[in-house]
């Protein structure tokens, strides 16, 4: 596990994912920090992006290869930031420089008011307290996805 994800080490959302037949897992894919790159060689694959590739677990429309045909993560206590902080997005707005925090509304638990305010705000709290490498961040705005997002918050 990588430096950053430890920080959100605290996220669990078994509970809440437990019976959700969205299942982000088969439909999405999870971009990896580049200190968490080297752990998923060999099972990550590459999006590409118009400023570079950056390295993902699964694909849209190919399933995470740690997803069990149950629908639970196979790498739940180890997995990646992205997988930690989903269905919070950090992008980053081209325009004003500033981070912006999402959230994902194709997430059930989101749209049914399933994950707490002040959960949410512990993790804008931490987002906003690391260093995340802005080049990165800026790559994985552009990876594609599809950005059924509601802002949350923004800062520089």
């Amino acid at each position: 596990m990588g430096r950053i994800a430890r920080y959100f080490d605290f996220i669990d959302f078994g509970d809440i994912c437990r019976n959700c037949n969205v299942n982000c897992c088969r439909r999405f894919y999870a971009v990896l920090l580049p200190e968490e790159e080297k752990e998923y060689e060999g099972i990550s694959s590459t999006v590409e992006t118009d400023l570079g590739p950056v390295k993902c677990l699964g694909r849209i429309g190919r399933t995470c290869p740690f997803l069990s045909t149950e629908g639970l993560c196979l790498n739940y206590k180890n997995r990646p930031f992205d997988c930690r902080v989903w269905p919070i997005l950090l992008y980053y707005d081209f325009k004003t420089g500033e981070k912006v925090v999402y959230l994902d509304m194709d997430c059930p638990a989101v749209v049914e008011g399933r994950i707490k305010q002040e959960f949410i705000d512990n993790v804008i709290k931490l987002l906003k307290d690391i260093e995340i490498d802005i080049e990165w961040l800026k790559k994985y705005t552009l990876a594609p996805w599809p950005n059924n997002l509601k802002e949350v918050t923004r800062w520089k």
